[in-house]
C-alpha cells in the first residue's frame, strides 16, 4: 500500500535507527577501543568493478497472490499497463447452504471487497473521510466488468501427473475472456461498470425506525460494492441441478467463479491494490415457512484459486532499453519494473570465473585478511535517473535484492528484525531498499549488504553470486513465482524466478548502472572498514 505522506513523516526517525543498528556484532566488540584510540583507522573502499543490467521476464506466474491490482496505469516511461482479474468462488461452511433454504426468492445481491484505507478525519456528527492507500490515479475511472467466468482454474498439473499445483500465468486474458459468460454488473448505475471508481467515501448502512425515519445502522470503511444479477444467481444457485454443489469442489466446476475485466476509456490513471479474499457475495432472500414470512441470507466468499490477468503496452524506449542490455560490460540505466516486466542483476566485482570469483575480489579478501579490517557496513548505493522518473506520478517506494543464483533472501535481509510499527512496509528498514528523497523527488535507493560481504571475504570458498532486484510490493515476503518462458534456461539459471512481489507491483523505475560517464550517479558498493 502506497502512503506517501507516511513515508515522510517516518522515514527520518528510521534512518537514525538504521544509524544504531549501521555497526555489526563485530563492530561492536571492539567499540570501546574505538573512542580516542589513534591507532585504528576509518576507511572507505568503494569496488570499482561492478556489472548491472536489466532482463525483461516476460509472462509471469500469477496466481495465488495475496494482493492483487485492479485498473490501468499509464507510465510515460515504460508503458501502459491494464490488470484483470479471475477468481473462484466458495461457500462458507465448504458445503451446500441450499439445502433447508425453502422457495427462496433472491432480492439483491451484492458484491463487496474491502479497499485498503486509513481515517484521515472525524466531524462531530461521527462522520469519517478516509484515504485509500495503493491508488493510483485518483481522479481517473476504467470500465469494468463483471463476469460469470467459463474457465476452470485447476489445482493441480495434468502434465505432473497431477502431483504438482497448477501454475497459473500473467497472459491468460485471451482464453479467460473468451470463455466468459452472462454479464454480471448490469445496474443502471454507471460507477458500477461503464464509469467505475474506487469511491473512497465512508459507506453508511441505514435502517428504518418504528417513527419510520431512516437511522445509521452501521459505519464501514471504504469498499467496492456492486449489485450483481439476482435472476442470474436465482437460476446458478438456487435453481442449480442435483449434486453441482454438495461442497466446494464439486461447486468450482459448475461455477467456475467470477472475471473481473478492466478496459480502459481514456479517463487516466486508475489502479487499485486490492485484497480480494477478504471480499464477498451476499444473496439476499425472501422466503415462507409455515406461513410465515422470513428473510435471509447466504454468502459466497471470493476465494479458492485466482489468477492476477495483465496486459502489457510497453513504450518503444523501454522496448529498446531492454533489447540493448548487456549482460557482459553493464548497461547505462538499470530498468526494473514490476508486474510483467523487468528485473536487474548485479555482478560484484565484475566479471567471474566458474566459482564465482574475480581479479578484484582476490585482491580484496588478500588486503583484508593481512590488514585485518573489520568490516562495519557494506552498502549498494543505486542512483534514481531524475531525467526521466521526474516527470513519472508513481515511482515505486521500495527495491528488494535478492540472490539470484539460489532464488533466495541475502543475510543481510533474514536477519534483520527491525520493525515499524503500523508502518509493516517499512520493516526491515536496516536492510534498506527505501527510496530516499529530496524534495519530494527520488534521489536514491541504499540497501546493506554487510554479512553477504564479510562471509565473501572472510570464506574463500563462498561463491560470489548473482544478485537480483525487483519493484516490491511487500518486504515482508521473499516467495518466488516462476516465469514462464524457460525452453532455452539451464536448470541453473538464475533468471527462472521472479519474487511474487514484485509481480504484485505494477510500477517501475530508471536507475543509473555501472556503465555510465557520470561518476557522482554510477551504481557504487562502499565498504566502510576499520582495521588497527
Amino acid at each position: 500500500m502506497k502512503n506517501t505522506s507516511l513515508v515522510k513523516k517516518v522515514l527520518p526517525l528510521l534512518l537514525f535507527t538504521g544509524l544504531l543498528w549501521s555497526c555489526d556484532d563485530e563492530f561492536s566488540t571492539v567499540g570501546s577501543d574505538i573512542v580516542g584510540n589513534d591507532d585504528l583507522n576509518l576507511n572507505t573502499y568503494t569496488v570499482q568493478n561492478l556489472t548491472a543490467y536489466s532482463k525483461a521476464t516476460g509472462t509471469v506466474q500469477a496466481n495465488g497472490l495475496p494482493v492483487n491490482s485492479l485498473g490501468v496505469i499509464n507510465n510515460p516511461v515504460f508503458g501502459k499497463t491494464v490488470v484483470s482479474f479471475v477468481t473462484q468462488l466458495q461457500f462458507v461452511t465448504g458445503n451446500n447452504p441450499t439445502v433447508d433454504i425453502v422457495d427462496p426468492t433472491i432480492t439483491k445481491v451484492e458484491l463487496t471487497v474491502p479497499y485498503f484505507s486509513k481515517i484521515k478525519n472525524t466531524n462531530a456528527e461521527g462522520n469519517r473521510t478516509f484515504t485509500l492507500d495503493s491508488l493510483y490515479g485518483d481522479q481517473g475511472k476504467i470500465k469494468l466488468g463483471i463476469y460469470e467466468s467459463g474457465y476452470y482454474l485447476r489445482d493441480f498439473d495434468p502434465s505432473t501427473n497431477f502431483e504438482e499445483a497448477q501454475k497459473h500465468y500473467s497472459d491468460l486474458y485471451q482464453e479467460i475472456n473468451s470463455a466468459k459468460g452472462l454479464l454480471l454488473n448490469d445496474a443502471d448505475d454507471v460507477a458500477q461498470n461503464n464509469e467505475f471508481f474506487f469511491d473512497s467515501s465512508e459507506v453508511i448502512i441505514y435502517e428504518e425506525t418504528e417513527e419510520g425515519e431512516p437511522a445509521i445502522k452501521e459505519r464501514q470503511a471504504p469498499q467496492m460494492k456492486i449489485e450483481l444479477n439476482k435472476d442470474f444467481f436465482q437460476q446458478k444457485i438456487f435453481n442449480a441441478p442435483p449434486g453441482q454443489m454438495d461442497n466446494n469442489n464439486t461447486f468450482a466446476n459448475y461455477f467456475k467463479g467470477l472475471f473481473f475485466q478492466v478496459e480502459d476509456i481514456g479517463q487516466g490513471d486508475h489502479l487499485m491494490q486490492m485484497d480480494f479474499s477478504q471480499g464477498k457475495i451476499t444473496i439476499y432472500y425472501h422466503t415462507v415457512i409455515n406461513e410465515e414470512e422470513r428473510e435471509g441470507t447466504l454468502v459466497l466468499n471470493l476465494q479458492g484459486n485466482t489468477v492476477s490477468l495483465v496486459e502489457s503496452q510497453f513504450s518503444s524506449g523501454y522496448e529498446n532499453a531492454l533489447a540493448s542490455s548487456d549482460s557482459t560490460i553493464g548497461d547505462e540505466k538499470i530498468y526494473i519494473k514490476g508486474s510483467e516486466g523487468s528485473l536487474a542483476y548485479i555482478d560484484l566485482f565484475g566479471d567471474t570465473d566458474a566459482e564465482g570469483n574475480s581479479a578484484e575480489l582476490e585482491q580484496l579478501r588478500d588486503l583484508a585478511e593481512s590488514e585485518n579490517w573489520l568490516i562495519n557496513e557494506a552498502n549498494l548505493v543505486f542512483y534514481v535517473d531524475k531525467t526521466q522518473m521526474d516527470n513519472v506520478p508513481y515511482v515505486p517506494t521500495r527495491l528488494y535484492l535478492f540472490n539470484a543464483d539460489n532464488s533466495v533472501p541475502l543475510t543481510d535481509y533474514t536477519i534483520d528484525g527491525t520493525t515499524a510499527p503500523g508502518f509493516t512496509k517499512l520493516n526491515k528498514y536496516v536492510f534498506g531498499g527505501i527510496l530516499h528523497k529530496e524534495n519530494n523527488k527520488g534521489v536514491y535507493y541504499k540497501i546493506r549488504i554487510t554479512n553477504h560481504l564479510k562471509n565473501l571475504l572472510k570464506n574463500k570458498q563462498a561463491k560470489n553470486v548473482k544478485l537480483g532486484l525487483a519493484v516490491t510490493e511487500n518486504i515482508n515476503m521473499s516467495a518466488m513465482a516462476v516465469i514462464k518462458d524457460q525452453t532455452s534456461l539451464p536448470e541453473d539459471s538464475p533468471y527462472r524466478y521472479v519474487p511474487v512481489t514484485s509481480v504484485m507491483n505494477p510500477l517501475g523505475t530508471v536507475l543509473y548502472g555501472n556503465n555510465t560517464t557520470d561518476a557522482d550517479k554510477k551504481l557504487k558498493l562502499e565498504i566502510l572498514y576499520t582495521k588497527p
